[in-house]
């Protein structure tokens, strides 16, 4: 007699409501920091319209190509992959073409710093960490009034990373979805995600994402 086994109607809800969170912080976590990279785009653009006018076009063809990035995330995310820069770029490959994205429309002086050597990381991590950062990045480029920002990369037995800037502080972030959402990637491979006022001022968010 073949057993018939019977998935409760609660668990499937849950198992529904979860997946959608995901894809939500996704959205957030994913496109939301790419659309609002072209969002500045734009406004450079726009200002460039009457003194330069050559240079708004070259923008916006750039901005055209981001957009492009941004429509191949979404489907990334429909069929469940990697983002296309990671997957492309890798995790410091990825970093490195999005805070370049940011310089050159920003008056904010981004460095990426790897201290040590990166071993190859599992998709889970390097998809979760390029999440944190971005998001990180543009609560420091729409929030913070920095001038100066810095990304530190570096493993000892797992992946940490961190975000500093020397902005007004970690107020308005804390209370935002998208440190909510950054923790719960964190969790969700078991480490850790947190915002803390700089040493010196400004904000400081660290991660530590295990491998395994």
């Amino acid at each position: 007699m073949r057993r018939q086994f019977i998935v409760p109607a609660e668990s499937c809800a849950r198992s529904a409501a979860e997946a959608r969170r995901a894809v939500l912080r996704d959205l957030h976590d994913g496109v939301g920091p790419s659309l609002a990279a072209v969002a500045l785009g734009l406004r450079s653009a726009r200002q460039l319209l009457t003194s330069d006018p050559a240079a708004a076009a070259r923008m916006l063809a750039v901005l055209e190509e981001e957009m492009h990035s941004a429509i191949d995330d979404i489907k990334a995310l429909v069929a469940s992959e990697n983002p296309a820069s990671v997957a492309k770029h890798g995790l410091t490959g990825a970093v490195e073409r999005f805070v370049a994205v940011l310089r050159s429309r920003l008056h904010v002086a981004i460095d990426v710093v790897l201290l040590g050597e990166i071993p190859p990381l599992p998709d889970a991590v390097s998809v979760a960490a390029y999440r944190i950062i971005r998001e990180a990045l543009t609560n420091v480029v729409t929030h913070a009034e920095a001038r100066t920002c810095q990304v530190r990369l570096w493993f000892d037995a797992e992946l940490h990373v961190e975000v500093v800037d020397d902005g007004v502080g970690a107020a308005e972030v804390a209370a935002g979805v998208g440190l909510a959402s950054m923790r719960q990637r964190a969790s969700d491979l078991g480490g850790n995600c947190r915002v803390e006022p700089g040493l010196d001022g400004g904000t400081r968010l660290a991660a530590a994402l295990p491998l395994s």
